[in-house]
């Protein structure tokens, strides 16, 4: 069995939105009140609270405050499982050095949700299609709200738990379930052996030179955004108007989120079920979308020129993208290769002969001053890490190289059957 998590948005009338806030309240004044003793205890007498000390005052609470009791115990004690948790990552980031960021206390509006950790308190039911029922509590208490989403695992998928969310004024439940083995399988259409390389020009390049087109959500949306953001700066902050704007500023870029998470997943799709190789290089977007702003003693040069390329490289999703490679290759017994970037240097390296060709970045054709070859530089780059997966298709795991450099090409020998096109056909063949 296997654990996959699926989305579904809920369509709650006037009288159930209004319970769902009220239950949201009261889970955020649970998390608030467990914080505060925390911090109270170890103020005054140096002494840790754990999850179970705050656990087992539940049923006092409850006892106290009978609104608490239609929450369900599991619910309860899942908030203060999500308040320990913040507590266990506080003291990781300390012990590793980073920036701690000590849990706070949140606000009733910015408290995300609740969640129920088992099949306890809820029941999810299905109505053929799109159509749903999701069902809270018990008794008269329990609240029956209408769901709308679909999932490809079939019957035998079986929900374990769930989130409740809220985002832009509306409701979603993620749902987690517990699905066979069979199920998760994907169909593989075809038996491609193809390299890729993640850029902004296009969003992806294949060895072949076919290329997918980037759609570039955000620059779309841009002048829309600045409209209402010029707007809500000209009222008053906390007026009506400023939170209407603001309200419309979030709903933007919720669709413009929505809009790169289909797209992502359709191509994603797309890739595994017609590759039995798939491969491309390691990417790390956090790093790649660094602000060049520096410091005082070092200001850095050309800001506002790499603000904008940070822009497009987070608006395209490359590290999404990854991630759902990596999980829908494992479902469709795809072969996913991730080549070493700063070893291996694919933008750099010629494909036909293997040599380091240094290029700026606004240079675009892959010219190699050693042997010759031409060829546009982001296909090229696809190239590379495709003979890279040949190379490597030994190593243990996904294929990722585990070497200090890169296999040099071998003359002499027959063509590989990873080279797409004969210009990467070795001269000695």
């Amino acid at each position: 069995m296997q654990r996959r998590k699926v989305t579904l948005k809920l369509y709650p009338n006037a009288a159930q939105a209004a319970r769902l806030e009220a239950w949201t309240r009261l889970h955020c004044e649970l998390y608030n009140a467990a914080l505060e003793e925390r911090i109270d205890a170890w103020r005054k007498a140096r002494k840790s609270i754990s999850y179970y000390d705050q656990q087992n005052v539940l049923p006092q609470i409850k006892a106290k405050r009978p609104e608490f009791m239609e929450l369900g115990s599991h619910a309860l004690q899942q908030t203060l499982r999500r308040l320990d948790l913040a507590f266990q990552s506080f003291f990781r980031r300390v012990k590793a050095g980073q920036t701690p960021g000590f849990p706070r206390f949140k606000s009733s509006k910015r408290f995300s949700g609740f969640a129920y950790p088992d099949p306890v308190g809820w029941k999810l039911m299905e109505h053929g299609g799109r159509g749903a029922t999701l069902r809270i509590g018990s008794g008269d208490a329990a609240l029956s709200i209408r769901a709308r989403g679909q999932h490809r695992f079939g019957i035998d998928a079986k929900p374990n738990d769930i989130a409740l969310t809220r985002r832009n004024g509306q409701w979603f439940v993620s749902v987690t379930l517990r699905v066979p083995d069979a199920a998760c399988a994907r169909e593989r259409t075809a038996d491609m052996r193809r390299g890729v390389d993640f850029g902004i020009n296009d969003w992806a390049t294949f060895d072949d030179g076919d290329s997918i087109a980037n759609p570039r959500w955000v620059r779309e949306a841009l002048p829309r955004l600045a409209v209402l953001q010029r707007q809500r700066a000209r009222k008053r902050k906390g007026s009506v108007r400023y939170k209407r704007l603001s309200r419309g500023i979030a709903v933007l870029h919720d669709r413009i989120g929505n809009l790169r998470r289909d797209f992502v997943h359709k191509e994603t799709t797309r890739m595994v079920r017609q590759c039995a190789v798939l491969a491309t290089e390691e990417l790390a977007p956090k790093t790649m979308s660094r602000s060049a702003k520096g410091t005082v003693e070092a200001p850095g040069r050309r800001v506002r020129q790499k603000a904008g390329l940070n822009r497009e490289m987070l608006s395209a999703g490359f590290g999404m993208a990854h991630q759902m490679l990596t999980y829908k290759a494992k479902e469709a017994g795809t072969r996913l290769h991730l080549s070493h970037t700063r070893q291996l240097k694919p933008s750099q390296r010629c494909s036909a002969c293997w040599e380091l060709v240094p290029k700026t970045l606004a240079q675009r054709v892959h010219v190699c001053p050693h042997c010759g070859h031409t060829a546009p530089r982001d296909q090229n780059s696809a190239m590379v890490v495709l003979i890279d997966a040949h190379n490597t298709q030994d190593a243990p795991g996904t294929g990722v190289a585990a070497r200090p450099k890169p296999l040099p090409r071998q003359r002499g020998k027959s063509r590989s059957v990873t080279r797409e096109t004969p210009t990467t056909a070795p001269s000695g063949a």
